[in-house]
């Protein structure tokens, strides 16, 4: 039994000396899908100073309580207003030197600040939602980000485009080098991302201003990436035509 063991071992060892190495062509492709967005996140701060951490503090309390009640006659759900990133810090005086400003140890203020989060499933409603908060009390528009509510369909088409992108460009290459694509013998996803920012970050407006905020326009992308491995074999040789064999007639001599 061992003896058959080892005899079908070797007969398969030699088998695989025997098969040729498969030829690979390699490359990659790249898609982009690009889409606007269904869904819009604003990021704003309310800002208060103080003499004192506790005057800071209510300041803050009584603005925030302002830009809200200003957002209500927008009838926007609760679930979609979030605040987050609270902080109090003392503001220290400064001291003007020779060559710039120098921080004293002297405490000058209270600066109690906050970050308000509007979630926004209709784009359209964002320049008006950003003037009445900043017109109620808001300091600043920190961030603004588009996005999709469910982005499945647009990364599978960013998928697909990387596939077709990579197909082409192994096609091009093949017929470059006079051989033939036989079949993917791998396939990998490498990366996919997005790129949702609107391009505007930390606008200071001014809450006396009457001229109403102006939102920048805004599209989501998706990029994905993957890299594909192909058999290919040498094109077979075109046949050649037939030779034609033509009957001399000699003319007969009178």
């Amino acid at each position: 039994m061992k003896k058959f063991v080892v005899l079908f071992l070797t007969a398969a060892f030699l088998l695989a000396l025997d098969a040729p190495e498969r030829e690979i062509l390699s490359t990659y492709g790249e898609g982009v899908y690009e889409t606007l967005p269904d869904t819009v996140l604003v990021n704003l701060s309310v800002q208060r100073d103080g003499l004192t951490a506790e005057e800071a503090q209510d300041a803050l309390r009584k603005a925030l309580s302002a830009v809200l009640k200003n957002l209500e006659p927008l009838d926007l759900p609760q679930e979609q207003l979030r605040t987050d990133g609270y902080s109090l810090y003392p503001v220290y005086k400064q001291q003007k030197t020779a060559d710039y400003m120098r921080e004293t140890p002297e405490i000058d203020k209270y600066r109690a600040y906050i970050r308000l989060n509007i979630e926004l499933h209709q784009v359209q409603q964002m320049g008006k939602v950003v003037d009445v908060a900043i017109k109620g009390g808001a300091n600043r528009v920190e961030n603004i980000n588009y996005d999709l509510k469910d982005p499945t369909l647009a990364k599978q088409e960013a998928l697909k485009r990387a596939m077709e992108n990579a197909q082409t460009k192994a096609g091009f290459i093949a017929r470059s080098f006079n051989v033939k694509l036989v079949k993917p013998v791998s396939i990998e996803e490498t990366g996919s991302y997005s790129t949702r920012a609107a391009g505007l970050n930390s606008l200071a407006l001014k809450r006396e201003s009457d001229s109403d905020f102006s939102p920048p326009e805004g599209k989501v992308s998706f990029t994905s990436r993957v890299n594909v491995a192909y058999a290919i074999e040498p094109k077979p040789a075109a046949p050649k035509p037939p030779v034609v064999e033509t009957e001399t007639v000699t003319p007969n001599a009178e």
